[in-house]
């Protein structure tokens, strides 16, 4: 199935994957999906901002870093592979927090990368509720995009 590339897409479209055997010589992707809602992208930019002689007083901004992330939010789904390599790691610190992960847009791009998985919570909730869950994955450095495969004639 051909990318789509313009319209009002659903959320539902993007897809991600999350490398759940790090250690291992060979990266084992799976699919983050099951149980989970909701994503939000973030660029956390970091910035300058200088007042130049020429600009009367006002500021020039000029960004100078940033991370992209993703929040995850959604129920917690036992036996899915992902949520369960993600809630093995919760109360883990350092280089067992890393992994990689690839984003791929209803359009085709991508962005891959190595990242830590970060602000893990939950499950928690009411008593007659799903289990609510949030992760935070955090690319370590800029990650690498591709664009929109070009299609074969």
């Amino acid at each position: 199935m051909e990318p789509q590339k313009e319209g009002l897409l659903l959320q539902s479209k993007h897809k991600f994957f999350l490398n759940v055997a790090p250690a291992t010589e060979t990266a084992d992707y799976k699919r983050l999906a099951r149980g989970f809602s909701g994503f939000e992208p973030s660029r956390n930019e970091e910035s300058d901002q200088t007042a130049y002689l020429d600009g009367e007083g006002d500021l020039t901004t000029t960004v100078t870093g940033g991370q992209t992330t993703l929040s995850f939010s959604g129920h917690r789904f036992y036996g899915d592979p992902v949520q369960d390599f993600i809630f093995s790691k919760q109360n883990e610190n350092g280089l067992e927090r890393e992994t990689t992960f690839r984003w791929e847009l209803p359009t085709g791009e991508t962005f891959e990368g190595p990242v830590t998985m970060a602000e893990i919570t939950g499950p928690s909730g009411d008593a007659n509720n799903k289990g609510s869950i949030t992760v935070a994955i955090h690319f370590n450095g800029k990650p690498e995009y591709s664009p929109t495969p070009v299609p074969a004639p």
